[in-house]
């Protein structure tokens, strides 16, 4: 939990309690892999921070919760690489994330020395590429659409294909009609068929009406308007199914023309 005495004069969480807490969680997820107390006093070794690159995404306030998650990214024969998720609030929103760089010390002569063999071997089973996304909240999901609507209407496929997983699916009657086939697999497939929709196209005009995010299924449904080259506008959905903070799935659905009214 965020102390009263974390805050600083901004009446948030002050970043040498951000740096205190992902340091804590250094030294648990290392003494949970062999470099701990023991280790350190029975071989004369240390660990010591080489670059630590921080992140500050939200503030945390006095009473909110606090979570913080390490992943091994990378294992050198010195030297290894965490990275470091702060989570916090409601729906334990990303707050903060670290990247450190350590190197494995003999406490001896101060100077970087090899991780023994097994230790070496025990590291290595734990190494991911990276941490996995944070689910979203209700506010983020509510953020994802607008910013998902701004992204097609600066035709910015990349910025939407940025949130796929690369084993995404995606359905769409338009790609039925493009490609011959409405199932697209795959987000390399998946850009090359938003390229070719937007090679047919010189404008677009997306409007959001509402958007409804489901946290314990991680599903997404945006509503809104879809107007192309100037035709008038469409009613449109799309449902976004959510893994560990990636869309796994897609599925693009159209409606009734909108026909706006005559003046009178």
């Amino acid at each position: 939990m965020v102390e009263s005495e974390f805050l600083d004069a901004m009446g948030h969480m002050n970043v040498k309690w951000y740096a205190h807490l992902f340091d804590q969680g250094v030294w648990t997820y290392f003494a949970r892999h062999g470099l701990d107390a023991a280790y350190f006093r029975r071989e004369g070794r240390g660990m010591f921070a080489l670059e630590q690159t921080a992140r500050y995404v939200s503030e945390l306030r006095a009473g909110e919760a606090v979570q913080v998650h390490s992943a091994l990214a990378e294992l050198g024969d010195k030297t290894l690489r965490l990275e470091q998720r702060m989570l916090g609030g409601d729906g334990l929103r990303l707050a903060a994330t670290v990247e450190v760089v350590a190197a494995h010390i003999d406490i001896g002569t101060r100077r970087t020395t090899p991780f023994p063999a097994d230790l070496a071997t025990r590291l290595r089973t734990q190494l991911v590429p990276a941490l996995p996304d944070a689910p979203l909240t209700e506010a983020a999901a509510q953020q994802f659409a607008r910013d998902w609507i701004a992204a097609w209407n600066r035709r910015d496929a990349e910025a939407v294909l940025a949130h796929y997983a690369e084993d995404a699916v995606f359905i769409s009657p338009k790609a039925e009609r493009i490609l011959g086939n409405g199932l697209v697999e795959g987000k390399a497939a998946l850009r090359s068929y938003w390229q070719a929709a937007l090679a047919r196209s010189k404008k677009l005009e997306f409007t959001l009406e509402a958007a409804s995010y489901s946290p314990r299924s991680e599903t997404l449904t945006v509503l809104y308007q879809a107007s192309v080259d100037g035709q008038p506008p469409v009613r449109a959905g799309e449902i976004m199914r959510f893994r560990a903070g990636r869309i796994v799935r897609g599925e693009a659905l159209y409606g009734a023309t909108v026909m706006t009214r005559s003046p009178t």
